[in-house]
């Protein structure tokens, strides 16, 4: 018998010991998919381009590394051994992680302006950066499963129990990992020392597994003689089952009894099973925004209770195995189930706001989002990890000798799905479908894969589910037709009779609202309200707009990120600046701007203005020429999209970009924003830029306006004169006292008011919405 012969790990302990490595490999696996996330902003944008790209390396990886271990892996003497070597690979590749993302951040903006002109190649450029970097990695973290497999399922008859209870704490692992990084490790540590740690949690892993090694090791009264030949007749033995096609492997004990179709049908429908997982994945995670903060944590509380019913599903069919043994009808039944269920949980999202779960917390805290994930996405999440433990029994026939061949296939295969799913719903069904008809659509394709394995299946059962497939379909089809017809299923500020635009695209889905007795009209961006009209907003605009002309006369160009709907772009066109590049990440903001015409004086007919979709920190990052003016109108700083620009390395960014008589307009919201967070965002804009002013216009407004020389009253007057000799900036803000009474804190009060303190970094930006 070999020396870590999965025979010499049968006890409990020694197999309790390896699900909690597994657990401890998941728990990394997330923090490192969570940070690189995080690190990449910095250098692709917070696209879901660059978004997707990073995901795409993350899960090539994956793939490749599980297929190709998977070949491998029933031939090796020492799989234990193999698998501590991972763990150590896994360690040190992600430790480098940070400082080659770094490096990219040199590298990246000159050969990005070297590829040609379009998003499409832009992007194919991120993926190849993010295949560079990251694929090394997560192929080392996808050979895991084939390996642990192979070590774990040893015995014929329980394999799929075996890799359903690997899945299970795999998964629970990554859940945790990804509510702690999200919560916890990248407030408390930052990005790269969140990464650090993930990278500690591999070597401990690679040291447990060792030291089972040892233990396996110990002296038995085996001789030598007689244990060398047990290694070199199982080695041979893994090596011939490995090899062997299908057809040709000899039977196992308390082998299923599958024909070779059926098996085949088994990987490819589990390589469309991941298609559809991920695709209800980007559904759901867009319908859940708009009944969320959007915050920079929600997409990780999403996330861990998406990879917390996977756990609890898996848990579930591999009790369910122990049991009794799977057949195609299992599959084919959880999968109607989850069709059917994924449009019943339509109506919940349409029916949350009757429910009114934010009374009970008070808003919108983080408990108030888990709970609406869990009430919404987790019953078939649950389903979906039902799937694993079922695939692993019946595409391996319960033969232990080639699970890590068979598991590894078959992990490939639907990872492979999963990342077609995942681009293919966010950048083709969700546009060309919409939210509600996409997630239908991947319902109809669950219902098609359960109806076509029952009817491969040839057990005994067959005749008492010949109708399951009519009924899923009937209630499927009933489920469909009594949907609410309104729109952003249940948003809670949609009035579809004062709607006068809505589109759902790539990343973002818009609504404008008007009401046209009161000449008001409101955007909704995924559910947030954005550009109201009422006069206090208005006001805002329009100083965000004429204040950088009027302190900079005679400005050749400027930059605005975030057009939004150009209403702040629209009034600094009206200075007769000769270029304006204005950037947003939604293409749906900016068509939706043609409704706020009269707002925006019709800037979209400016020959003036040069439009972009991309990200305002990436635009940025790849610009060459200086702007006379630099001004941003982000969102929130504790929305997803937006923190990333209230850093320090974003601040030096803008100054690097900045004309030597250069001026600088930021708008910070004094709402939902903690008084500590106002302070560090304003001390950080001071560090780099200590000639500043804090203006305001009043409700929850404020702009930080930064020159390279200090605004004396000499400037300030200037300023004044300019406005009074202007009839639209008379109009728009008012005489000249209003303006300067509009000026919150100069320099010197401004220095008082921010104190010493931290400045905010890339590395440990977070904000957290204040209630």
């Amino acid at each position: 018998m070999r020396p870590d012969s999965p025979d010499r790990l049968e006890g409990a302990g020694r197999r309790t010991a390896l699900l909690a490595l597994f657990f401890l490999s998941g728990v990394s696996g997330l923090i490192y998919q969570i940070a690189w996330v995080r690190q990449s902003v910095f250098t692709f944008g917070v696209s879901v381009y660059a978004y997707s790209t990073v995901i795409g390396a993350y899960m090539i990886g994956l793939a490749l590394g599980s297929y190709v271990m998977g070949r491998r892996v029933d031939a090796h003497a020492r799989p234990l051994r193999t698998y501590a070597g991972l763990e150590v690979g896994i360690a040190a590749l992600a430790a480098l992680s940070p400082f080659l993302l770094a490096a990219l951040h040199g590298v990246y903006p000159g050969l990005s302006n070297a590829l040609p002109a379009g998003g499409v190649w832009l992007t194919l450029g991120r993926l190849v950066f993010s295949l560079a970097v990251l694929t090394p990695t997560t192929f080392l973290i996808g050979a895991t499963l084939p390996v642990m497999s192979r070590i774990y399922a040893t015995h014929g008859g329980r394999v799929g129990s075996d890799v359903g209870r690997l899945y299970l704490v795999n998964t629970a692992g990554a859940a945790l990992g990804c509510v702690l990084t999200g919560l916890v490790f990248l407030r408390y540590l930052g990005a790269r020392e969140t990464i650090f740690l993930g990278a500690a949690i591999n070597l401990l892993v690679a040291g447990g597994a060792l030291a089972l090694l040892r233990l396996a090791q110990a002296p038995r009264t085996t001789s030598a003689a007689s244990e060398a030949g047990d290694i070199a007749t199982d080695s041979a033995a893994a090596a011939v089952a490995s090899a062997m096609p299908e057809a040709a492997t000899p039977p196992a004990e308390n082998a299923l009894p599958i024909p070779a179709g059926a098996l085949r049908y088994v990987a490819i429908a589990y390589g469309i099973s991941g298609f559809i997982a991920l695709g209800y994945e980007v559904v759901w995670a867009r319908i859940l925004y708009i009944h969320s903060s959007h915050a920079s944590y929600s997409f990780s509380l999403m996330l861990t209770v998406f990879l917390t019913g996977l756990a609890l599903g898996g848990a579930g069919a591999s009790w369910v195995l122990r049991r009794r043994r799977t057949t195609l009808r299992h599959f084919g039944a959880i999968q109607l189930a989850i069709g059917l269920l994924a449009v019943l949980i339509l109506h919940v999202f349409a029916r949350l706001p009757a429910l009114h779960l934010e009374d009970w917390f008070g808003g919108y805290t983080i408990a108030y989002e888990f709970l609406i994930a869990f009430v919404t996405i987790f019953p078939p999440t649950v389903l979906l990890g039902a799937l694993f433990p079922v695939v692993g029994s019946l595409y391996t026939r319960e033969r232990a000798q080639v699970v890590g061949l068979r598991i590894g296939r078959v992990n490939a295969f639907n990872t492979l799905g999963a990342i077609a799913g995942s681009l293919g719903a966010g950048f083709v069904l969700v546009p060309l479908l919409g939210l509600r008809n996409t997630a239908v659509a991947l319902a109809v394709l669950n219902l098609a894969l359960g109806a076509v394995a029952l009817r491969f299946d040839r057990g005994g059962g067959r005749r008492s589910l010949r109708f399951a497939p009519a009924g899923a379909i009937a209630a499927t089809i009933l489920a469909v037709a009594i949907l609410p017809t309104g729109f952003y299923l249940g948003s809670y500020y949609t009035e579809t009779d004062r709607l006068i635009f809505y589109k759902e695209g790539v990343e973002t889905t818009v609504a404008v609202l008007e009401v046209p007795e009161d000449n008001f009209k409101i955007s909704f961006v995924n559910g947030r309200d954005e550009v109201p009209t009422d006069r206090a907003s208005m006001s805002a605009f329009r100083l965000l707009g004429h204040l950088p002309p009027l302190l900079r006369p005679g400005a050749r160009n400027a930059l605005v990120l975030s057009f939004g709907n150009g209403i702040a772009t629209g009034t600094m066109n009206t200075h007769g600046i000769p270029v304006i590049d204005a950037v947003d990440l939604s293409p749906e903001m900016i068509e939706a701007a043609a409704v706020y015409h009269e707002e925006n004086y019709d800037v979209l007919d400016s020959d003036r203005l040069r439009l972009y979709v991309e990200d305002g920190r990436n635009f940025l990052l790849r610009a060459e020429e200086p702007y006379d003016i630099i001004s941003v109108d982000a969102t929130h700083p504790a929305n997803a999209s937006s923190w990333a620009l209230f850093t320090s390395e974003f601040y030096q960014l803008i100054e690097s970009r900045l004309a030597e008589d250069g001026v600088f307009m930021q708008w910070i919201p004094i709402h939902g924003v903690r008084e500590d967070d106002y302070r560090d965002i304003l001390r950080t804009v001071w560090d780099v830029f200590p000639n500043m002013v804090l203006w305001s216009t009043g409700s929850t407004h404020s702009y930080v306006v930064a020159t390279r020389e200090p605004m004396s009253s000499v400037v300030m007057q200037s300023v004044l004169a300019r406005a009074a000799a202007n009839p639209i900036v008379a109009r728009d803000l008012g005489p000249p006292e209003t303006i300067a009474g509009y000026v919150a804190m100069a320099e010197t009060d401004l220095t008082g008011y921010i104190g010493r303190g931290p400045v905010i970094t890339d590395n440990d930006a977070f904000f957290m919405p204040a209630r």
